[in-house]
């Protein structure tokens, strides 16, 4: 990480061509059969995900991995931020299980978070906490070159795994947003009428509280923050769900469940307690639309 975090938007990298981003997938190929015969001979468990390599090396290659991701990480580690470097990003037309991506990267260092029920004393806490705060503080002064849409950092799809399919189609404004989140509300979860509407009454409440679009990584999870052993930031992974979303996205998705953890409180420190309005209005939407995701 570096000492200090740019506030200023980083550019977005732009997208190689069909023929280099075609190559890099066959390469990409040869190193996921590479890594077997590494894995095998060092005795490590092969994850056809999250493939390891060589020479401080990983290939990541799952249905979620794209080229927004990719840009998104390039954008992050450009503002001085702890993020894997991308070497590569390939396609795979025809790749297994809608695996049409992969991204060559490098490892970081660090353990993951665990979340826990422990209460946050933040007096006690390593510099790890405070580092993680400057990091999405200073990526929220970003200014969104796609005027207002809700949308990745190229301006197409997002991903979220919190939606049908786990993807959505950029959006012209919030309205639009709202919209698609609250379309495949249903009663099912309900035992009666009037807790249906009471909750569709609650999630329909956040249009009535204007946000600006932000850059978001979209998944603050705690398994997704690496710490070194001196105890400071030494990384943050999946950059899928990145992209340019309401301002309140960030703090409330990692914060819907479990509001009495420990990562919950450590997300309201570092801003989600202006959020509560939104956090009760997006766990209404949770209890209408969670049957329509849930089976993917």
């Amino acid at each position: 990480m570096k000492p200090t975090i740019s506030k200023t938007t980083p550019n977005i990298p732009p997208c190689p061509g069909k023929l280099r981003r075609r190559a890099w997938g066959l390469l990409h190929m040869v190193l996921y059969y590479v890594s077997k015969w590494y894995s095998g001979w060092y005795g490590i468990n092969f994850d056809g995900r999250i493939i390891e390599l060589p020479f401080g090396l990983i290939l990541k290659w799952t249905d979620r991995t794209s080229k927004e991701e990719a840009a998104a990480m390039q954008m992050a580690r450009a503002a001085g931020m702890p993020v894997p470097r991308v070497i590569s990003c390939g396609e795979h037309p025809n790749g297994p299980y809608n695996r049409i991506w992969s991204i060559l990267m490098t490892r970081l260092p660090g353990i993951p978070l665990e979340n826990s029920y422990d209460p946050l004393d933040v007096e006690s806490e390593e510099p790890w906490l405070f580092e993680l705060k400057i990091c999405i503080t200073s990526m929220r002064k970003w200014v969104s070159p796609h005027a207002g849409k809700v949308c990745s950092v190229n301006g197409t799809s997002l991903r979220s795994a919190r939606v049908p399919n786990h993807i959505m189609s950029p959006f012209a404004n919030e309205i639009e947003f709202h919209d698609f989140l609250l379309s495949p509300a249903s009663g099912h979860g309900f035992d009666t009428t009037e807790e249906y509407i009471e909750a569709r009454v609650q999630a329909n409440r956040i249009r009535t509280l204007p946000h600006q679009i932000m850059f978001t990584h979209g998944d603050i999870k705690a398994h997704n923050i690496l710490v070194g052993e001196d105890g400071h930031l030494s990384g943050i992974l999946d950059w899928e769900s990145a992209g340019w979303l309401p301002e309140y996205w960030e703090y409330t998705t990692a914060m819907r469940f479990g509001a009495t953890s420990w990562w919950s409180q450590v997300v309201s420190w570092m801003g989600g307690e202006k959020y509560a309005q939104e956090l009760a209005c997006d766990i209404a939407l949770n209890s209408l639309t969670v049957d329509s995701y849930m089976a993917f």
